[in-house]
């Protein structure tokens, strides 16, 4: 009996301990599940995360991109305005004098009218032929008619002459109203304009408003993107000038190199010169001999550095009248310099060149004639292209197809790309131009037209 229970409770632990092993193992695979469920739902979690963060900051780009453009516009539009302002004050200034000079031109024609009637009444009477007869004929002497009769031939020349002056006078009355008339019309017009204009500008402040208040509530975006920005900026900054001071380094190892080959070859053809006479110049002194190779040094000039200062005095003499970057329609939506943003506080941007819209859409040309001295790619900048003008360059960023390879020789107002539309910036075409003397930066506005 003692047996039979001792079995059977060795038999309950043992289904005891299966039991609870089979528990824990469930109890493990829970866990294992649950752990893989919660990093399946914590990537999950991430990834949306981060798509919501990159479609914030996508959203806050543009509506920077779109504020920057409205600040354009409303430079550009405020400028027009003030344009249209003083074309209606000019036409205000041509509509006075012109009415100044109907009033004065409608009294010398009423008073010309006046005199002339009043000259016709005194000589006539009532019946002028007769009258006219009567003082011919009331003559004493024959000299005394003659007389008389000139006397009447000159005044009928008097009067004649009188007729057209009063119709000339008239016709010029009648233009002068027309010309008013035109006038009024021509500032009818203005006006319009200049209210549709003022219209415009009002819809861009409104729309200027509503965006600087969504970006203010985008704050930490904001900042982030205006830091990303101006790194993107300063990694251009920094490439550029490497790209310049390897290619000044080059340059002057070139010029260094040719005027070691000039120099070279002006002493073997010195040597040769002096072995061919040397008979001949046996009493002439040793230093004739070396002033010969000194003066045609002194007339030869170096080709990269005489190169350089022509086309460097071409380039600087037309400051001021240099080709505009982008053909067609455009404004500029960033200007050069550290500045103060136009609308939001607190923000300032710093820009090596100008940003300019091309307003379609549009191609990058060429504003002097020049060598492409480097196309190369950067982050945030699309491909740049980098042309010489002796001591000066010009940047085009932002552009996708490219039209020049680098080592050519470019016209004013040749193409060189296309600028890139950004499909996140609802495909606006923004070329970003900087013009520098070797790296120092220079501001663009100073010099295009």
């Amino acid at each position: 009996m003692r047996s039979i229970i001792t079995f059977l409770a060795a038999a309950l632990i043992v289904a005891a301990t299966a039991d609870a092993a089979t528990q824990k193992k469930r109890r493990a695979k829970r866990d294992i599940n649950s752990v893989r469920t919660e990093q399946r739902d914590t990537k999950r979690e991430i990834a949306e995360t981060s798509k919501k963060i990159t479609a914030n900051t996508r959203e806050t780009s543009r509506q920077l991109a779109r504020l920057n453009a409205l600040s354009g516009e409303i430079t550009n539009t405020t400028r027009e305005i003030g344009k249209m302002q003083q074309g209606v004050d000019s036409l205000d200034s041509r509509i006075a004098a012109t009415a100044d000079s109907i009033a004065a031109l409608q009294s010398r024609v009423e008073a010309m009218r006046q005199a002339y009637a009043s000259a016709l009444r005194s000589t006539q009477g009532s019946n002028g032929a007769m009258n006219t007869l009567a003082f011919i004929f009331s003559s004493e002497t024959f000299s005394h008619a003659w007389q008389r009769v000139r006397y009447l031939q000159r005044f009928g020349q008097w009067r004649r002459n009188q007729t057209e002056r009063i119709s000339r006078a008239a016709d010029s009355l009648e233009l002068h109203r027309l010309g008013l008339d035109t006038l009024r019309r021509e500032r009818s017009v203005a006006v319009a304009r200049m209210s549709l204009s003022q219209r415009q500008l009002e819809a861009q402040r409104k729309e200027t408003d509503q965006l600087v208040g969504k970006l203010r509530s985008e704050g930490s975006s904001l900042k982030a993107l205006l830091k990303e920005k101006e790194r993107k900026a300063r990694a251009l900054d920094s490439e550029l000038d490497k790209l310049i001071a390897e290619e000044q380094r080059r340059r002057e190892k070139e010029q260094r190199e040719a005027e070691r080959r000039e120099k070279e070859a002006q002493r073997k053809a010195g040597n040769a010169k002096s072995t061919g006479k040397a008979t001949a110049e046996a009493k002439t002194p040793a230093t004739s001999t070396a002033a010969k190779p000194t003066k045609s040094t002194a007339a030869a000039p170096t080709s990269v550095a005489a190169a350089d200062r022509a086309l460097t005095g071409s380039f600087e003499s037309n400051k001021g009248r240099l080709l505009f970057p982008v053909a067609g329609r455009y404004r500029v939506v960033r200007g050069f310099g550290r500045q103060k943003h136009p609308e939001l506080e607190h923000v300032e941007t710093d820009n090596s060149g100008i940003d300019i819209e091309a307003v379609g859409g549009g191609k990058a040309r060429a504003v002097f004639k020049g060598r492409i001295s480097e196309i190369f790619k950067q982050p945030g900048y699309g491909t740049i292209i980098m042309v010489r003008h002796g001591n000066y360059l010009t940047i085009y960023a932002n552009l996708s197809q490219i039209d020049v390879h680098k080592g050519q020789d470019v016209d004013a107002g040749q193409t060189l790309g296309t600028i890139y539309p950004d499909p996140d910036e609802d495909d606006r075409s923004i070329l970003h131009f900087e013009l520098r003397k070797e790296r120092t930066k220079l501001n663009p506005m100073l010099w295009v037209k």
